[in-house]
């Protein structure tokens, strides 16, 4: 599949509206959407946006932040990773997850800075979790019981 992964750009925001709307439940307004994802957008270099794009759609997208400060051992968040219903089980999660943390990585270290662990939230019935654990070899450490829409699993990827 000719999946391209790159940064987010301006222009690509109401695609990634799409894909948000058609994957979480937290928002349903899509103006809402676009005002959270652009004040994430400009919270650059803290906050970046990666986009799947496929036949010039976008078709998925990764949000990292940067926790804590910038620091020299760097603690990233993958805050939210969605790909269009349509899309799934091609490979495009593991993609967005593989090729922009290979950016996020390479930005930090420009930066002086190594990479110390990626944390990620999720459901505890989530089935991303295979996700994280094969990309990131993330591990379970903690369970936050009716945080959001129900029990949140903490789970960490370690570098250092």
């Amino acid at each position: 599949m000719d999946v391209v992964v790159r940064r987010m750009r301006e222009g690509d925001i109401d695609g990634m509206v799409r894909v948000y709307l058609d994957c979480f439940r937290g928002m349903r307004d899509p103006k809402l959407v676009k005002e959270w994802m652009m004040c994430n957008y400009r919270a650059y270099p803290r906050m970046q946006y990666f986009v799947a794009e496929k036949d010039g759609r976008v078709v998925g997208y990764i949000l990292w932040v940067e926790k804590g400060g910038f620091r020299k051992e760097a603690v990233l968040e993958l805050e939210q990773i969605g790909v269009l219903k349509e899309f799934r089980e091609k490979g495009i999660g593991s993609r967005l997850v593989l090729e922009s943390l290979k950016e996020m990585r390479r930005y930090l270290n420009e930066r002086g800075s190594k990479l110390k662990l990626v944390e990620i939230t999720t459901g505890t019935s989530n089935k991303a979790q295979r996700l994280y654990e094969k990309t990131l070899k993330a591990k379970p450490e903690c369970v936050i019981r009716n945080l959001y829409r129900g029990d949140e699993l903490i789970m960490i990827a370690r570098f250092l």
